[in-house]
């Protein structure tokens, strides 16, 4: 029955011979030269030089990359703007006229053509031209001559641009791109978010142009085709379209320059921004602060209103996004000239603030206005108390003018008037502007290795040496003796420790070297000498004596690593390197034959494409390299920071947000936009997405809407701030209270429906209060509260229902999900490549640990969530050593559990021989030892420092750091305040924001007045820069903002211990640039109590990614992912009510899954496929106990108790239920726990037991298998009470069983006595330990003979569960079969608890294993027993197996339900597409019919052609006429569309572009009929012939196409009418779901309850 399992180096300690070879995976590349032998004789020809192989070479010279053609530069007197408004019409007509020419030529306009082109400037200030009824007949005249010029799209864009189409004098531009220089801008991205026809980009300085990347944006559609016309040629990237809908990134340019349009009107965006309801030019400004990069410039024209206007708000946003450089005010008329305007306009100079905020955000001398200087104001100006702002009232030579009150032609407002020389007084003003403000982006370095020096002679500080025969330390980079500070024994101990160190170091040397097998043998044996020689005096190495003898050495842990040590017996066996070679050489490769050769050496040895090094390989240039590579699809030129990546990396993670950047990089990004494009994530369908309030991605517009709309009240106003994580709802109180659905249908006399809505948005459940006649206090409204909670999950119902009633609001909401949460492609990280230098070849990994090494190595954070068992201790290892060897870290950090503090460090040196690693216990840090702990870490040039969890919290961040870290906070905080400040929409927020501020400056006073200051022991001191965070479940209880006041599962004590962690984090990663590196969690149990656990992990983790999905604050991530109820509940201590918050379900799980992914490296048991023990029967053995007559009177008690308790009879602090759950379970147990005079019931839970271990244990005897028995109702009590231990261990004896084979794992106190214990079951000493999950779950490893479990109870938690369970199916068990059983007995809460336990426990692992079909989960956390269920369960209410039914057909036909929603969705939007498919198709179809009455008949024998005015006839001279044309077009290397002829009735025509290699001829009357290309005479003659029978096959299929769409519109119709199928069984089946719930009285949990306490409801709200 027996089974020895096989070694794996992935078990808490290494056997001493492992009998697995290491066998290296296939790599995912061109193989590179293997790895030498393992064993110690060479292979034949081992020694042998390898020949080199054959080197690629680039099939042809690398040509440079053509640089960017420069534009002709813009001059003021260059631009020939004509004066009047006939002569601007004509100006604008000759421009478009030549832009129509241009466009039907495909050529680019010579200088002629520019130079009329840049004559046109636009309608802003020609409003006539398109007035057909004008009292002037030659205007009259225009309008008609312009709209015949245009199609009806352009007319009417042209139209729409009348209001703000007004350009920029060239004089201006070219002092704001003075005033850019002189910031220090030199080049990088730039963006014209208004560009017109690109005046801002030819006055660019040439010299900047060249170093430019340039995206323009013009929303007028002449405008923008000559824009492109003029500047596309020269690479800018030319966008037709409204600013607030074209596609940008975000974070993306280094500079935003323009005029942008003025006007009191607000754009169509229905984002949240908090700039979406700004006027059109604050909106411009707001949105380009968003595009910028931290530090990048913003330089604007703008309306003078922005600065003036007494409202703050826009200023007071401004302010908290970026930093005013500096101000300069037009004068009124300065765009008259070009522009027909006497508008007054401001330049402003803006710089995006950084990832903190800036000191000097602290005084913003903008903000306000001030009374206008008298040096300002103009002599004939008799107002003296006008107001400008602050700026120029502070700084007025920065006004251009003097102030006087004039008209601007909607009230009086003061005015700039200057008569002189504006180009001149711009240029001095621009000179005053302060300079070199500017600094151009650095793109993530690629971090370098950072070594510290290490101590004099390579020794490592605190080692143990021998010098002239005395024995010295290493201290301070110096050799101090200490051989008269030891004893004659401790000497001689050290100095043999120190031969054995000696002797293993040069042996592991020896075999990095691949030194000659005889000098390897002879220093095998003088190892083994020397380590027979000590233990025979001094005993093993691991003992206690030689351990404080040797502790304190650094290289102790390689001493460890030489013995397997048994802490009972104190014996030990060698380990692998005394008898066999454990490390073979490893070098870089020097040469490579294919580039895709090179690649994989470079993944590998750098870590990183490296071009140079790819180069050196293939002896190629590198450019010649990534070429060959990127024309393979293998790597990509990263244009978001210039770096080249591999395929995998690159076309993984945030694509869409990547496909962005590489459509704004132009046409150098071709290949990416290709590429990404095929890799983009597949849109969700509407049924799919749960809309909810207060989700982050739901625009506060739509919610707004829904007010209006549903419960029609029309005046309201919505916002919703990121920063605090709330939202704001302004309504007038007076017209709400006469709205009937506003107070009565969706709300209540005492909360109305929109102050439920605010509930909803701010994930709050509302509570009624009333005084309290008998005191001051508030006390609840068990019956408002409840109605009110009625109304408020109606409001929900009625949102998620009417959110994708409208088919245009659905998909634009859909559009905007899948583009938050939809928008990444998980990357496969595949490790099998890797060759590990320096690894231990005794130990074989699993492609899954490979796998999670690579991912740790390539995208910084990671999570490794693998199953117990799964060897993340190896993981973490090797992923440190990796990224020391490429350079991505320089002194990595292990935090371990206290107790694992050796077994973990004996481990990393048993992978790593050689390794230098530093083991730091908390003796190290106590007394006079921390000074030289710092100093050990601080200058030692370590591979690992190990720390315990316990001294890592000890060593804490300096108090600088964390004030400053908590300051910026509340920067940040104050920033968001000045935003919404002044802003009636958001006094709600803004109250937020100041509780968030209050509490970080309460944490930071506390720091302040602490008078503990250990300026000694701080952690930057140490130089760590990579942490390891082992059972990182335990840091969980990380500080949160929320107005969900107790969410089950986090609790509200914040631990200093979690915020320690979370400090260390913020560290680490500012030491990475900000970027999300060098941090590593591992945990078998990411989720133990509920899914919101995830949240901290990502907080943790992923800090960047959240604030970009505005999901920073717990709130906001609530809202958006999880849906939860409140209800009161029994406070733990029995002493009253309180309102608990807990989590329904979570919804959308695979897009929060799919975002948690990036980080989380997930492995579970049935992916690995762990090598475990079968469970006979497949599943656990359900033991069966009858009730008693006993158990079931009392169980009739329970339900009186619970009554009483429900019904206001009892006080809380009497009885609960809490203590009629735990009374209930017990009693399940074993009723003697609550009646102590019962009798022993033979057919009860402990008998059973008893049978099931004295069955197991005879079956298991030839082997001395073992068992477990879990219970955590009961615990030893040594005869003062009775104890379910107690009785089931005497009853084994009195079976037959010795006493010496049953223990409690209780009566182990300290880790030395369990190791014992566990060591004796391991052994098959103790057949039977009986204990709690408490205590033996977590660090119980005695699978080794374990035949059976068995569960008394059931716990609250699936994780308990896993915990128990984990103890027997595990790795290292020798049984080929085990059995768990769960004893239940009936009619009590067992059954529920159990089945409760394994649904939840497997929606877990439906959500870890990355399950996409499960769209929403139950939550984990189960709590005490409800008084529904108690009386259910506990009377055997056969109700409660009938809702089970129920319940379980809702489920599936909401699932069908479901899908014929999604497709119903589908259809709504198809019809509504339809009926203009079919319009436009009917007109398709009247152009081809008459192009075939068009048509004249023409064949091989009787073919006629004109070309060139040439009348050609016959198909030979038809065929040559068009070869000569086709040559001539593919000779021009042009991009060409021309007339060229006539053929049979119709137009021939020439098409060419520049990447096609042969130019093709098409026919056109009303429509194009393309031929094929050819280039032989007969070939085109017959592709011409072949396009003119395509007129009428064209014609027919479109009639084809009409009748098919005719139909399908009418299908669908019909097909909308149908209900869903199964719709009366879904309706009946809820129907009856919510009747047994009123029987059992499951809706209506904890609303009714009296003597509530309110202290504990008074932050419930």
């Amino acid at each position: 029955m027996a089974r020895i399992p096989e070694p794996c180096s992935w078990l808490p300690g290494f056997e001493p011979e492992p009998a697995a070879a290491f066998a290296p995976p296939l790599p995912p590349f061109p193989p590179v030269p293997p790895n030498p032998p393992l064993d110690d004789e060479p292979g034949e020809g081992e020694h042998e030089p390898r020949p080199p192989p054959p080197l690629w070479r680039p099939s042809e010279p690398p040509t440079p990359s053509a640089s960017r053609r420069p534009w002709p530069q813009l001059s003021a007197g260059g631009l020939d703007i004509p004066r009047g408004a006939v002569a601007k019409f004509e100006a604008n007509l000759a421009a478009i006229q030549t832009l129509l020419a241009l466009d039907a030529s495909g050529s680019e306009p010579d200088d002629a053509q520019r130079g009329t082109l840049l004559r046109y400037t636009g309608w802003g200030g020609l409003p006539a031209s398109f007035n057909f009824e004008a009292t002037e007949p030659a205007w009259s005249r225009r309008a008609a001559q312009l709209r015949d010029a245009l199609d009806a799209d352009d007319h009417n864009s042209a139209l729409a641009s009348v209001n703000n189409s007004h350009y920029t004098p060239v004089e201006v531009i070219a002092a704001m791109w003075q005033a850019v220089q002189a910031f220090g801008f030199t080049g990088g991205r730039v963006l014209e978010p208004s560009a017109g026809i690109g005046h801002f980009l030819g006055a660019m300085p040439a010299a900047l142009a060249e170093l430019c990347t340039v995206t323009a944006i013009e929303i007028d559609r002449l405008s923008g085709r000559m824009l492109r016309a003029l500047y596309g040629a020269s690479g800018v990237d030319v966008r037709i379209g409204a600013f607030e809908k074209t596609q940008l990134a975000d974070n993306w340019y280094d500079l935003a320059i323009g005029n942008v349009p003025f006007g009191a009107y607000k754009v169509a965006d229905s984002s949240n921004r908090p700039y979406g309801r700004f006027s059109i030019h604050n909106y411009f400004l707001g949105r380009a602060l968003d595009l910028l990069r931290p530090g990048g410039l913003a330089c604007f024209i703008n309306s003078s209103h922005t600065m003036d206007t007494w409202d703050d708000t826009v200023r007071r946003y401004l302010a908290s996004q970026a930093v005013l450089i500096g101000a300069i005010r037009l004068p009124r008329g300065a765009f008259a000239e070009i522009a027909s305007t006497e508008v007054q306009a401001d330049i402003l100079f803006l710089r995006k603030r950084g990832a903190r905020p800036e000191r000097e955000a602290d005084e913003q001398p903008w903000l306000g206005l001030s009374v206008v200087p008298e040096s300002l104001r103009d002599p004939r100006c008799g107002e003296r108390y006008l107001q400008i702002n602050q700026w120029y009232a502070a700084q007025p030579e920065f006004c251009i003018g003097r102030i006087r009150q004039e008209s601007n032609g909607h009230e009086p407002v003061p005015t700039a008037v200057f008569d002189s020389d504006l180009t001149a007084e711009l240029s001095r003003r621009v000179d005053l502007l302060p300079r070199g403000v500017y600094g151009a982006a650095t793109p993530e370095a690629i971090p370098a290795q950072r070594r510290v020096s290490t101590a004099a002679g390579g020794a490592r500080p605190g080692s143990h040496h021998l010098h002239h025969g005395r024995v010295h330390r290493v201290e301070d980079g110096e050799l101090v003796d200490i051989h008269e500070r030891l004893n004659a024994t401790q000497r001689a101990r050290i100095a043999g420790l120190c031969s054995i160190r000696d002797h293993a170091r040069a042996l592991l040397d020896l075999q990095l070297a691949d030194a000659d097998d005889s000098r390897q043998r002879h220093e095998r044996a003088m190892l083994n000498g020397s380590y027979d020689r000590y233990v025979a005096r001094f005993g093993c190495l691991s003992n206690r004596a030689n351990a404080l003898a040797f502790r304190r050495d650094s290289d102790y842990p390689l001493l460890l690593s030489l013995e397997h040590y048994d802490e009972e017996t104190e014996t030990a066996t060698k380990a692998a390197l005394f008898s066999r070679r454990t490390l073979a050489r490893i070098v870089e490769p020097e040469a490579a034959a294919e580039p895709e050769e090179a690649l994989a050496a470079s993944v590998q040895w750098r870590g990183r494409v490296d071009p140079a090094w790819m180069g050196q390989l293939l002896s190629a240039p590198p450019q010649a390299v990534l070429d060959a590579l990127a024309e393979r699809g293998l790597v990509f030129l990263d244009p978001a920071d210039g770096l080249w990546k591999t395929a995998d990396e690159y076309l993984s993670g945030e694509v869409k947000t990547k496909l962005r950047q590489a459509l704004a990089a132009g046409q150098e990004a071709a290949r990416n936009v290709t590429a990404l494009e095929r890799v983009q994530p597949e849109d969700l369908p509407p049924a799919a997405i749960e809309p909810r309030l207060g989700a982050v991605w739901i625009p506060a517009g739509d919610v707004e809407d829904f007010i209006r709309q549903v419960l029609d009240q029309k005046d309201c106003e919505v916002g919703y701030s990121a920063q605090a994580g709330a939202w704001s709802v302004r309504y007038p109180e007076w017209s709400a209270r006469q709205n009937v659905k506003v107070t009565q249908e969706f709300g209540t006399s005492r909360l109305n429906a929109i102050e439920l809505v605010q509930c909803a948005l701010n994930v709050q459940v509302p509570t009624v209060r009333d005084p309290d006649p008998e005191s001051d206090r508030m006390i609840v409204n068990p019956d408002e509260t409840l109605a009110a909670r009625e109304k408020l999950a109606l409001i929900k119902e009625r949102f998620a229902a009417w959110a994708f009633e409208e088919a245009e609001r659905r998909e634009r909401l859909c559009r905007t999900y899948n583009d938050l949460f939809n928008a990444t492609r998980p990357r496969q990280f595949d490790g099998s490549h890797l060759k590990l230098p320096g690894f231990s070849r005794c130990y074989a990994l699993h492609p899954h640990q490979r796998d999670a090494v690579w991912r740790v190595v390539q995208s910084g954070n990671t999570g490794l969530f693998h199953v117990v068992g799964a060897g993340k201790t190896a993981v973490c290892a090797i992923a440190g050593m990796e990224l020391r060897r490429l350079g991505f870290g320089a002194k990595p950090c292990h935090v371990v559990p206290n107790h694992m503090l050796a077994q973990y460090t004996a481990e990393f040196v048993r992978l790593y021989p050689n390794a230098a690693v530093l083991m730091a216990g908390k003796e190290d840090l106590e007394g006079d030892r921390r000074r030289e702990l710092v100093s050990r870490i601080a200058t030692g040039d370590w591979d690992a420092v190990v720390i315990t969890h316990s001294s890592f919290e000890r060593i804490r961040m300096s108090p600088a750091f964390t004030q400053t870290f908590i300051k910026e906070l509340i920067m940040e905080i104050e920033m968001a305040v000045r935003a919404e400040r002044r802003n009636d929409r958001g006094n709600r927020i803004v109250k937020q924001l100041e509780a968030m501020k209050k509490n970080w400056t309460v944490r930071l006073d506390k720091l302040l007045a602490d008078a503990k200051k250990d300026d000694l022991l701080s952690w930057e001191q140490l130089g760590i820069d990579t942490l390891f965070i082992d059972e990182a479940h335990l840091f969980k209880n990380l500080y949160r903002f929320t107005k969900m006041t107790r969410v089950a599962g986090l609790p509200l004590a914040n631990s200093e211990r979690a915020f320690d962690l979370f400090l260390k984090t913020r560290y680490t990663m500012r030491l990475h640039g900000g970027a999300q590196r060098g941090v590593v969690f591992a945990t078998a149990t990411p989720v133990a109590n509920t899914m919101a656990e995830v949240h901290t992990m990502m907080r943790y983790l992923q800090p960047r990614r959240l604030e970009a999905l505005g999901l920073q604050q717990f709130d906001a991530w609530a809202a958006t992912f999880g849906e939860s109820v409140t209800a009161l509940e029994i406070a733990p201590d029995g002493s009253g009510y309180r309102m608990n918050t807990r989590f329904a379900r979570f919804i959308n799980v695979p897009e929060l899954m799919a975002v948690f992914g990036e980080v989380a490296d997930i492995r579970t048991a049935e992916m690995l496929k762990l090598p475990v023990p079968a469970l006979r029967g497949g599943k656990p053995r359900i033991v069966a106990c009858p009730t008693n007559s006993a158990l079931k009177a009392y169980v009739r008690t329970l339900v009186e108790r619970a009554e009483a308790i429900r019904m206001g009879r009892v006080k809380p602090q009497v009885d609960n239920m809490l203590a009629v759950t735990t009374d209930g379970r017990k009693a399940a147990l074993d009723f003697r726990l609550v009646a102590p005079s019962a009798r022993f019931d033979e057919q009860g839970k402990v008998a059973a037991c008893v049978r099931e271990v004295l069955a197991v244990r005879q079956r298991t005897e030839a082997f001395r298998g073992t068992q477990l028995v879990f219970c955590d109702l009961s615990s030893p009590k040594e005869g003062k009470a009775f104890s379910v231990y107690d009785d089931l261990k005497q009853r084994l004896v009195d079976a037959g069983v010795p006493a010496t084979e049953v223990a409690f794992v209780h009566d182990a106190d300290t880790d030395a006595q369990k190791a014992t214990l566990f060591k004796a079951v391991r052994e098959g000493r103790v057949r039977v330990l009986i204990g709690s999950t408490a205590k033996m779950g977590i660090g119980t490893n005695v699978q080794t003979r374990l035949a059976a479990l068995h569960h008394l109870d059931a716990p609250w938690r699936p994780c308990d569960v896993e915990q128990r369970e984990g103890r027997i199916l595990r790795q290292g068990n020798e049984c080929e079969d085990v059995e768990i059983f769960r004893y239940v007995t009936e009619g009590s809460f067992d059954s529920y608890m159990w089945q409760a336990l394994e649904t939840k426990a497997r929606f877990i692992a439906q959500v870890m294993s990355g399950d996409k079909g499960l769209r929403s989960i139950e939550d984990v956390e189960l709590a005490a027993l409800s008084y529904a269920e108690v009386k259910a369960l506990a009377s055997g209410n056969p109700l409660v197996i009938e809702k089970a039914g129920v319940d379980a057909d809702v489920a599936k036909l909401s699932t069908l339900f479901s899908v014929w929603r999604n497709q119903r969705y589908a259809n709504e939007s198809e019809v509504a597409r339809l009926p203009m498919l079919i319009e436009s198709l009917e007109r398709k179809l009247a152009l081809l019919e008459q192009d075939c009455e068009r048509a004249e008949p023409a064949s091989d024998g009787d073919m006629r052609a004109e070309l060139a005015g040439q009348v050609l006839v016959g198909a030979g001279a038809v065929g040559e006429g068009l070869r000569q044309v086709v040559r001539a077009a593919k000779a021009a290397q042009a991009s060409v569309e021309q007339r060229v002829g006539r053929f049979a009735g119709l137009d021939l025509g020439l098409r060419a572009g520049r990447g096609d290699p042969v130019p093709g001829l098409y026919l056109e009357g009303h429509c194009r009929y393309d031929a094929e290309a050819y280039q032989t005479a007969q070939g085109l003659a017959a592709a011409l012939l072949a396009a003119l029978a395509s007129v009428p096959k064209e014609r027919d299929a479109a009639r084809q196409q009409l009748a098919v769409r005719g139909k399908r519109l009418d299908d669908l119709r019909i097909e909308l009418e149908r209900p869903f199928e199964h719709e009366g069984r879904l309706a009946d089946l809820l129907a009856r779901q919510r009747r047994l719930q009123r029987q059992l009285d499951l809706d209506r949990d904890g609303a009714g309850s009296a003597a509530l306490d309110p202290d504990g409801l008074r932050h419930a709200a």
